[in-house]
């Protein structure tokens, strides 16, 4: 259920104080980093009363969030932690809805809890910052105030939040990974069968093997739990949509002998081309794996795809003349998974001037809408990290590699994906 907001909207905002206001001495109370623009460096905070000197403060001056970013950020730095919950209820309390922003309202009720505040408060400042995601229909904001419920166990509203999240960005893992640690606390076999074969409906680039291994693992958990409530049925049905999720409408690997680096480069049926400089396309495709050197393995893979003929062509980048490749083997298969499952092994030269694409026809593709286009700089930047060490063609130390794809908040203590090796 929504929190109420007051009819009177410059008095809105919840009108929180700690029940034993005291020390409680936390380095970094709020995780906000400094704003654009400083508000007011040094500003005193002496009066007797901090909530009616903050009050008084913010009904005279219009203030930016970035400015109040700012000030939380020097009174965390003092200590002054009362002053930081009393300068969050003033902007709020003489803000406009528009300008109250998720953060705020999380951050409140961090300062609350340093304040050793009651429960039902810390949950009302919380559920603003729900509403607050809700009006925005940001997803960052949504799965903010997703991830601080969940981690205080309240779970009724955060399923419309990821919902709402997924629905926006369908390219991003975290609201799909938080809803399926959301079905696993709440027991709900439906949320967790919708969350996997959402997630398992794209292929995930550094990550794909973790999240398909994390994904059975949380279904069978699940599952488990589910009997021993007497709830066998459903544990069936959960367990029955693993195939249909797990399955890919195409799979595509490249392996060698010797030591080289080869890239694969897929043109998919409408004309995007999956490559090491664009790993995801717009129509599903993925490059899930970038090997080189003593991991000689590249692999395309696309859950769920569009029919038509995917024209596949192989890039050298580098190859070593001591070592060099002798035989490169392209295995495909269509409908993997499924009873339709029809593999190819291919056997080519390396660097055959003679050599054609080879092309894979997929027929009864499963993919309905395309997904949002990011340009490769974007998912460049959200997937790859710069590796470390010395340049050099040979060990292409250069190039991007996968990063480990952290688990959202929510999932704190829960296993990760390794970082790919290269």
């Amino acid at each position: 259920m929504k929190s109420k907001q007051p009819q009177n909207d410059t008095a809105a905002g919840p009108t929180i104080r700690p029940a034993t206001p005291g020390a409680g001495v936390r380095p970094a109370l709020i995780p906000i980093g400094p704003g654009s623009v400083a508000a007011g460096t040094g500003r005193p905070a002496g009066p007797s009363d901090p909530y009616k000197f903050w009050s008084e403060y913010y009904r005279k001056h219009d203030e930016s969030s970035d400015q109040l970013r700012e000030t939380l950020r020097l009174l965390n730095l003092s200590q002054k932690f009362t002053e930081v919950h009393a300068a969050l209820l003033g902007y709020l309390n003489h803000r406009g809805s528009k300008d109250r922003e998720p953060w705020m309202y999380i951050a409140l009720a961090i300062a609350v809890e340093e304040l050793k505040g009651k429960p039902e408060d810390i949950k009302l400042a919380l559920n603003y910052a729900a509403d607050a995601a809700q009006r925005t229909h940001n997803p960052n904001d949504l799965v903010k105030a997703a991830d601080a419920l969940f981690l205080k166990g309240y779970y009724e509203r955060i399923g419309p939040l990821l919902d709402e999240a997924a629905t926006k960005v369908p390219h991003r893992f975290e609201p799909l990974v938080m809803s399926i640690n959301l079905a696993r606390k709440t027991k709900d076999p439906k949320r967790m069968g919708d969350s996997i074969d959402r997630l398992l409906s794209l292929g995930w680039p550094g990550s794909d093997d973790y999240f398909r291994r994390e994904a059975r693992k949380q279904a069978e958990e699940l599952a488990a739990r589910l009997r021993e409530e007497a709830r066998g049925k459903e544990a069936d049905e959960l367990l029955a949509r693993l195939p249909a999720a797990e399955a890919r409408d195409l799979f595509i690997r490249l392996t060698w002998d010797g030591e080289a680096d080869y890239d694969l480069a897929i043109q998919e049926p409408l004309g995007a081309v999956a490559q090491f400089s664009m790993p995801r396309t717009v129509f599903g495709g993925s490059i899930v794996k970038n090997g080189y050197g003593n991991h000689p393995e590249e692999i395309y893979v696309c859950p769920r795809g569009f029919d038509g003929d995917y024209t596949v062509r192989i890039t050298t980048v580098y190859t070593n003349p001591d070592k060099p490749p002798t035989r490169l083997t392209l295995e495909t298969i269509t409908h993997e998974g499924t009873s339709e499952e029809k593999k190819q092994t291919h056997t080519l030269v390396p660097d055959d001037p003679r050599a054609k694409p080879v092309v894979v026809h997929l027929t009864g593709g499963r993919r309905k809408t395309v997904l949002p286009f990011l340009s490769p700089e974007a998912i460049l930047e959200s997937w790859f990290v710069t590796s470390s060490g010395s340049q050099g063609t040979k060990a292409r130390k250069d190039r991007r590699q996968p990063a480990a794809a952290d688990a959202p908040k929510a999932t704190r203590g829960d296993a990760r994906p390794d970082a790919p090796k290269r």
